[in-house]
């Protein structure tokens, strides 16, 4: 009988930044890759050092030993260390799926400068797995997968009856997506640790390896084990070549080696039963008892998230469509978009956008936040300066203002669009500051009446909102700054905008449109689409869904919800300074409420956090001391448009509380929608059979869909990534705020901005549909629309230009197709349009970028592949759509 083969892989699960601030762990990488090189230097028995699927960490290895360069090279030349094929190990379902791709493809890129990528998709320790990995994978040209939750191992001795939806026979399995793509999935059954610490003494070898053998037996669907010689930041075994070898003396029968990925891949390849099961769709630990799937993270500290979603749409839907748009895309363009989007994705790993950190670490995400917000700025601004000079106005007065709204979202916008117009200028080279604030100042308080007109010469309704004088500047690329004074109007007007389009219009001189205004007290809104009426308890009935919002204990951490034992759910008060504003067709419908809660939980939770008391076995009740906390909340119908938009602020000085906003439809379904990574998900309304949480947390992109056979509710968000369906009253809770005090997980670490006390804000759309595929489909495009706002930009006068005042550049025929990207490639200078079938069935789509048609579908590393542009899209097919350069 052939001996069985023991796989030891050597590794460190890397976090960047986690129970300790980003540089304590940095010190400690510093300090093991050091180990390593001197490991490779004099133990030639020592195969190699698996870096954790991330090519950040060579990166963050060289910003303190940078002269360590070559010989970094030259141990990844060797096969000493391994690297990618990810940039960084991201959470699944809290950031983008563009976010997903591009670490996948930014992986990579480094990983090919570097040397040969590990052919693996690692997700170790991520909180659940997306049900598009496999084909996101088998886009990024990997055929295997590894990943730590969402499977039951049963193994083949203890199967008794069929296999759940999510068990395996084995810790090797296939992983299927929805559009039936299949890869080769590892399970880590014993965790990526079964093989942590090896000893080198012979007795504990031998009760070590009598268990550790065994329980990989257990789910092993073949003669190859795999054992994982490391753990979370675990300094490399420098004796484990000692080790092994005394593991072959001890147990002659198994041959152990000590090993790389790709050679155990191509070993278990080659060893595979035909028996393996199938899971498929994603894997979140849906038959567990619900206590530890770690969903809750998508609800802590929710201002990541927001800042989050801002800097995704700030990329994705600003900077890169209009770099592509503009020609703003040479060689040093592309490379500080890049630099961005390294910057965001430095948020991604898990236990940084999921917010379970200690409070430095968060502190540190805000700065790179605002980095990348920044360079996307910048990067738009420069698109916009530049299309600006292509856009012919001649359509305009030449004493006029002309300025685009532009619409980079995939649906028709119906909002008050609000641009800031530079009436005049007035250069500090002409005179000094304070002659020149005086003349803008002058002509400010003299303005003759003002109207804003379309391309045709009609006049638009629109509000002067400000007039201003005030001090700007201007950068020229090769000559000095330049100071001036500025006169500034800011006008907002009700526009809609086709998808993926511009429109011209131009302040000017002349009778204003009628500025439409009325204010009272009254509580309803109404249009063709929506009836919004407000009672008087603070209730909002929307065509028969009413919005409540409530508030209950939390006495859980970072990674769990846990209610306050024997709570109470509590609604927020009466409706209060009411004022309702039609403004051009534009309504709002503005309100107070106040939630009266208690201060914070009760001493006993201190307690329990300290002793580190399990959550299941925690019992604190809500304190007696209560306080009020008022939200103000905003209703907004733009004109004929489906979609209400909800804000809400408040300043949050309480602590252990959880807000939700309660969307009670009554409509009675088994199961509901919601977006996740490159797929509308079908999932259940009640948990499987074994679930004893009593929340049920869900993760979405930017909407839940309830619906029966006749009608249906979709609510869209903006970086609220926390959803529940309470199926008997046909609810969608949506999570706005959560309030912890700990971190959570394998300790005691107080987390005091974890409370999120101060200012807070949140935003939801409200939209209904009918069973009708085609108009669930539109909602559903109305609801991502939602989360990407319009853009304005002042065009030069009296130009000649090259392109339209109102102009379609992308077209799409089909609601079903969900565009997710729109940019010009880095690597090959082609524009590339990327999305996904938001249904489960077969879809044609016709898509043309001014005017042109795609010439090829490629994977995510613009390999082309078989299918052809005019092809149908199988069900949740992600498809990038090329239109070469040439």
């Amino acid at each position: 009988m052939a001996k069985k083969k023991v796989f030891v892989i050597s590794h460190s699960h890397w976090d960047r930044e986690w129970y300790m601030a980003y540089e304590d762990h940095h010190m400690r990488l510093v300090q093991l890759i050091d180990d390593l090189f001197d490991l490779f230097e004099n133990d030639p028995d020592f195969n190699s050092f698996h870096l954790d699927g991330q090519t950040i960490i060579p990166d963050d290895y060289l910003a303190v030993r940078p002269e360590k360069r070559a010989e970094l090279q030259h141990w990844i030349d060797a096969g000493k260390l391994r690297i990618g094929p990810f940039y960084i190990l991201q959470d699944d379902f809290l950031i983008s799926a563009e976010a997903n791709a591009r670490n996948a493809i930014l992986g990579r890129r480094f990983s090919d400068k570097w040397g040969q990528p590990v052919p693996l998709g690692y997700y170790p320790d991520t909180f659940g797995n997306a049900g598009q990995v496999p084909q996101m994978s088998r886009l990024a040209g990997l055929d295997t997968v590894a990943f730590g939750r969402g499977v039951t191992p049963t193994g083949f001795n203890n199967t008794t009856g069929p296999l759940g939806d999510y068990d395996s026979t084995y810790s090797e399995m296939y992983w299927q997506s929805p559009d039936a793509s299949k890869v080769l999935g590892i399970l880590f059954a014993n965790w990526y640790s079964n093989g942590n610490e090896i000893p080198a003494d012979p007795v504990a070898a031998k009760h070590y390896w009598t268990e550790h053998l065994a329980a990989a037996e257990r789910y092993a669907a073949t003669p190859d084990l795999l054992f994982m010689n490391g753990v979370d930041h675990q300094p490399v075994q420098k004796n484990l070549s000692q080790a092994l070898a005394v593991a072959r003396e001890l147990f002659p029968d198994y041959e152990f080696i000590h090993s790389n990925f790709a050679n155990y891949i191509a070993a278990l390849k080659a060893d595979l039963p035909a028996d393996l099961t199938t899971v498929k769709g994603e894997l979140t630990s849906q038959a567990t008892s619900g206590w530890y799937t770690l969903a809750n993270t998508a609800s802590s500290r929710v201002y990541l998230k927001q800042q989050n979603t801002t800097t995704e749409r700030l990329l994705e839907n600003h900077a890169e469509p209009l770099m592509a748009l503009s020609g703003l895309t040479e060689d040093s363009m592309q490379d500080r978009l890049t630099y961005a989007w390294q910057t965001l994705l430095q948020n991604d790993p898990h236990d940084s956008i999921c917010g379970c950190s200690v409070d430095p670490v968060h502190k540190g995400m805000l700065d790179r936040y605002a980095r990348a917000q920044e360079v996307g700025t910048w990067l738009t601004k420069t698109a916009l300066t530049k299309l600006a000079g292509q856009i012919d106005t001649q359509d305009f007065p030449a004493a006029s203002k002309p300025f685009l709204v532009i619409n980079t979202a995939g649906a028709a916008k119906t909002a008050a669009a609000t641009v800031t117009v530079e009436w005049a200028r007035a250069p500090f080279s002409a005179g000094s500051p304070q002659q020149q604030y005086r003349k803008l100042e002058e002509i400010r308080q003299n303005l003759p009446a003002l109207q804003v007109i379309d391309a045709s010469g009609q006049v638009v309704p629109a509000h002067i909102s400000d007039t201003v004088v005030r001090f700007n500047y201007d950068l020229p690329d090769r000559a000095f700054r330049v100071p001036y004074m500025g006169l500034y109007i800011s006008v907002t007007l009700p526009v809609t905008v086709p998808a993926f389009s511009w429109q011209g219009y131009a302040l000017t001189t002349g009778e204003a449109g009628q500025d439409m205004v009325t204010e009272d007290h009254g509580t309803t809104l109404h249009n063709e689409a929506l009836t919004v009426a407000l009672a008087a308890d603070g209730t909002v009935t929307m065509n028969g869904t009413k919005l409540v919002f409530t508030d209950t204990g939390d006495i859980g951490n970072e990674y769990i919800y846990k209610a306050a034992e024997n709570d109470q759910p509590i609604p927020a008060g009466p409706a209060r300074n009411i004022v309702r504003t039609n403004r051009n067709g534009v309504q709002t419908l503005a309100y107070d409420q106040t939630l009266t809660i208690p201060v914070a939980a009760d001493a006993q939770l201190a307690m329990e956090q300290q002793s580190v008391t399990d959550i299941t076995q925690r019992h604190a009740v809500r304190g007696g001391e209560t306080a009020e906390l008022v939200l103000h909340v905003v209703l907004t119908l733009a004109g004929e448009s489906r979609q209400l938009q909800i804000h809400l602020t408040g300043d949050n000085q309480m602590r252990d509380h959880r807000i939700q906003a309660r969307f009670v439809t009554g409509i009675q379904s088994d199961h509901h929608q919601a977006e996740s990574i490159f797929e509308a998900v079908t999932r259940p309304n009640t948990p499987g059979k074994a679930w004893r949480n009593p929340e049920d947390p869900q993760h979405q992109q930017a909407f839940v869909d309830l619906s029966n056979d006749q009608v249906g509710v979709t609510v869209g968000n903006f970086g609220l990534n926390e959803y529940q369906i309470e199926q008997k009253t046909g609810t969608i809770a949506v999570t706005l705020l959560r309030c912890v005090g700990e971190m959570g997980d394998w300790g005691y670490f107080p987390t005091p901005d974890a409370q999120c006390q101060g200012p807070f804000h949140a935003d939801l759309t409200f939209q209904t549909h009918t069973a009708a595929a085609a108009d669930t489909q539109a909602t559903w495009q109305l609801a991502r629309a939602g989360q990407i706002g319009l853009t304005t930009v002042q065009l030069p006068a009296a130009q000649t230009g090259t392109l339209p005042n109102a102009n379609t550049y992308l077209t799409v025929d089909n609601p079903a197709f969900a565009v997710t990207a729109l940019h010009v490639s880095p690597a090959s200078g082609d524009l590339l349009v990327r999305g996904y079938n938001l249904t489960d069935v077969p879809q044609t789509v016709a898509i043309s970028y001014r005017g042109a048609l795609p010439t090829d579908v490629v994977d995510f590393l613009e390999h082309p592949l078989p299918a052809k542009p005019a092809d149908p899209l199988r069900p949740a097919e992600i498809r990038t759509y090329r239109f070469r350069k040439d």
